[in-house]
């Protein structure tokens, strides 16, 4: 049987099938990895590695044994050090830093995160920690953790850590809420004795009571066998908590869940689904789009937020724009104009010249549609507070933006393969040719991690060359389907 990690311990408070499921190989551990965050990690980790000079490092290795007998080692002779690796019975963890406080004769668990908050899977970590070290006798005097400080503004040079890095003391918050962490734990220890590491039966509803959905289910097959259609009733929109409810009924698709249990957005979903028709209120998206110019553009960003800054008067994790792609239609002359800017200097500050190539490339007072427009709009509203002599700028376009993301949030028009979804990437397919499956790069996600690539790693001119192109090509995919929307939503106008 699998030890029990910390990230075993915190599927376990998600989701007990989940924990039996991952420890007993019947399915694979989910992927907690986010695109590009080990780009910046060592260099984080080095910031906070020199608050601690001289401390040795238990370096990572594939036999993990090495590791915890070095550990013995050092806390035997009472020796700080980093990367502890921690077992007791079948717990293992690796804490960031072990650190012997010799005036009080105990020992501090340190965490290292990248991180603007603490979260609740933060408390839980430490939890996890202080058991598995007291259970190896280890005097426990508190928890600490250095993370960052968002407030922080990078004025460009060395980053001095004292300002970027904030360190915090979790030991009140743990002590006071103690409580919810042994009930926690003993309830865990509760399930282990209970199943004695043998196999267990599923329930989706008996087992699961903080699984939200079938739909993020990791095997509906073991967790509601028989049932794995049944994942359709958790599409509808706000459904929440109420469609375990409907699946404790018995109710296992669209149609059966009664129109009385609905709410009027419900309603439509299943209307469309029962039917196999597209929903469009042609009112609600008459009046949505009556101030729309004759000329309209199409606009995508795309931007990296690293969290340690690059730029100067940047701050952790901010957006920061380098490319975009727009496309303009002239309705009268049906002629459709596409524009790019791709910052290839991906040695400097990318802002400047985005602003510069939008101006000129944007023409003045039309109406400008994006998806989720907010981001958009920060995005041009931040660089020119930093390059003030494009506010002017800013102040000409803000209020020519429209979110093309209502209608589908708003259901004024829903068809039935978004499946409840809104995304873009959702959307498209549903009413065009077009789709982002095809692409090299699929999501912003990845594009960000791209272009942050470029910056952060070597790479041949070759591959450079041909991520750009990608990222272009993805960027260009994203205004082009804003388009496609618009003209969809203008044609069902027209003859509706």
């Amino acid at each position: 049987m699998t030890p029990i990690t910390k990230s075993l311990y915190l599927q376990f408070l998600k989701c007990q099938n989940a924990y039996h499921l991952i420890r007993e190989g019947v399915v694979s551990k989910p992927s907690t990895a986010s695109f590009g965050g080990y780009l910046e990690w060592a260099e984080f980790l080095s910031y906070c590695k020199n608050q601690f000079p001289n401390f040795p490092t238990i370096e990572k290795s594939p036999n993990r044994e090495e590791g915890f007998v070095q550990s013995e080692i050092y806390i035997k002779d009472k020796i700080s050090h980093f990367g502890a690796q921690l077992r007791y019975q079948n717990f293992v963890c690796s804490v960031e830093l072990l650190e012997y406080d010799e005036e009080r004769d105990g020992w501090i668990l340190w965490d290292f995160r990248p991180i603007g908050s603490i979260k609740q899977d933060i408390l839980r970590s430490f939890f996890f920690y202080k058991q598995i070290a007291e259970g190896l006798g280890l005097r426990v005097l508190g928890c600490k953790i250095i993370r960052i400080q968002t407030k922080y503004v990078y004025q460009g040079g060395p980053i001095l850590p004292e300002d970027y890095l904030l360190v915090e003391d979790l030991s009140p918050r743990m002590e006071s809420e103690l409580g919810s962490r042994e009930e926690e734990w003993n309830k865990f220890q509760t399930e282990i004795q209970n199943t004695n590491e043998q196999s267990v039966p599923y329930s989706f509803l008996e087992k699961n009571p903080s699984c939200r959905s079938l739909k993020t289910c990791l095997s509906p097959t073991h967790c509601a066998p028989g049932r794995e259609t049944a994942r359709e009733i958790f599409e509808y929109r706000d459904s929440s908590e109420l469609a375990k409810l409907w699946f404790a009924s018995g109710y296992n698709s669209y149609d059966s869940v009664p129109d009385a249990e609905l709410s009027p957005i419900q309603k439509i979903q299943k209307e469309a689904h029962k039917t196999g028709t597209v929903h469009f209120n042609k009112e609600s998206l008459t009046q949505y789009l009556s101030n729309v110019t004759k000329t309209v553009a199409f606009l995508d960003f795309e931007s990296i937020n690293p969290y340690i800054p690059i730029y100067p008067e940047t701050k952790p994790f901010q957006h920061i724009p380098y490319l975009y792609s727009l496309h303009i239609w002239d309705m009268d002359s049906d002629s459709l104009t596409h524009k790019t800017y791709l910052h290839e200097d991906v040695g400097s500050d990318p802002r400047k010249h985005v602003l510069f190539h939008l101006q000129k490339d944007l023409p003045t007072g039309i109406t400008i549609f994006s998806f989720n427009d907010f981001f958009e709009k920060l995005i041009i509203q931040e660089s020119a507070t930093v390059y003030p002599e494009y506010l002017e700028f800013w102040e000409s376009v803000k209020s020519m933006f429209i979110d093309l993301a209502l209608p589908f949030k708003k259901l004024w028009i829903y068809h039935p393969a978004q499946h409840g979804k809104a995304s873009l990437k959702e959307i498209l397919p549903c009413f065009s040719n077009e789709s982002h499956f095809g692409l090299t790069i699929r999501e912003g996600q990845d594009a960000n991690y791209q272009y942050l690539r470029l910056i952060k790693k070597q790479v041949t001119a070759e591959e450079k060359k041909r991520v750009l192109e990608d990222l272009i090509a993805y960027c260009k995919l994203d205004s082009y389907g804003l388009f496609l929307i618009y003209r969809m939503l203008q044609e069902r106008l027209s003859v509706i």
